[in-house]
């Protein structure tokens, strides 16, 4: 019985792995590959280097900066991402009116492309009649230049915490709305508080949701690319560079091309060593007994 399923089974998912090797597996193999050579994308043949362009990662400052500004994202933005989702899981568990409303708006910046979000985000840092520095005037303050060499990487990751709050935030209440309400009302009956109820019960319970959301956050924060592209304006300063921006501009250029596919290929694949490192890390740190309801 067993075996007939099996084959059943198999001519359904043949299209689906076949289009997987092809489109992702293949490419994958294929840029470790080209990360062995130096290579500008237009020659027939590449130059085969060996370990040169990892090598040369350890001695590149601009690498260095980038790769400061992804662990700025992945742990700062991370904590306050996560803590405001906690919040709000904490605030909407205990029965606030219009809930589903709520979870529309915080949703919200979800649905809108990350390019037009930091094109309204610019607008609003804007040194002459931006948002804020409008606020600060009309209250006598002196403007601040939030785009400026000093601000800007704090600036845009603000703007990244502010859109990526709601979908963490929706996966966390996801988890909270599969605990039945009778658990809720029994503590409540014992005299457990708010906080004791959520520390106790509404974390234990969502275990396993907080560690997807945590490894979820970690991909996209290390992949995070478009956003902080169109933040930086037609040529982003290197100050905003993460390392996927610094792998793009490497192999393709801004207005100046540059086209060094080999050793952007090698930043790539240094891109998902770390991301690989994370989940391992924290599927092992996040591991815990889960309780079944």
């Amino acid at each position: 019985m067993r075996n007939e399923k099996k084959k059943l089974i198999i001519p359904y998912i043949l299209p689906a792995v076949a289009l997987y090797l092809v489109f992702f597996i293949g490419p994958a193999i294929y840029g470790v590959w080209i990360s062995f050579n130096e290579w500008n994308g237009f020659t027939e043949n590449m130059t085969f280097v060996g370990l040169k362009n990892y090598i040369k990662i350890f001695g590149d400052p601009i690498y260095w900066q980038s790769f400061g500004n992804m662990m700025l994202i992945l742990f700062v933005g991370g904590i306050f991402v996560l803590l405001i989702g906690f919040l709000f899981t904490a605030l909407m568990s205990q029965g606030v009116a219009a809930k589903k409303a709520i979870r529309a708006i915080i949703f919200f910046p979800q649905i809108i492309a990350p390019i037009a979000l930091a094109v309204v985000w610019n607008y609003l840092y804007r040194f002459d009649i931006g948002f804020f520095n409008s606020i600060l005037t009309a209250i006598g303050m002196d403007p601040v230049n939030w785009t400026g060499p000093k601000n800007i990487m704090n600036s845009a990751l603000i703007s990244i915490i502010w859109y990526s709050t709601g979908f963490y935030a929706i996966i966390l209440l996801a988890g909270v709305d599969k605990i039945p309400n009778t658990i809720f009302e029994a503590a409540r009956v014992e005299g457990a508080s708010t906080f004791q109820i959520f520390r106790k019960i509404t974390i234990p319970l969502i275990w396993d949701v907080i560690s997807i959301a945590i490894i979820l956050w970690g991909i996209n924060a290390i992949r995070l690319f478009d956003f902080l592209f169109a933040f930086g304006g037609p040529e982003p300063p290197t100050r905003i560079w993460n390392t996927a921006m610094y792998q793009f501009i490497l192999g393709f250029g801004q207005r100046t091309p540059i086209y060094q596919l080999g050793y952007s290929s090698a930043i790539a694949v240094s891109m998902v060593i770390i991301v690989m490192l994370f989940v391992v890390t924290g599927r092992k740190v996040f591991k815990r007994e889960v309780y079944e309801l």
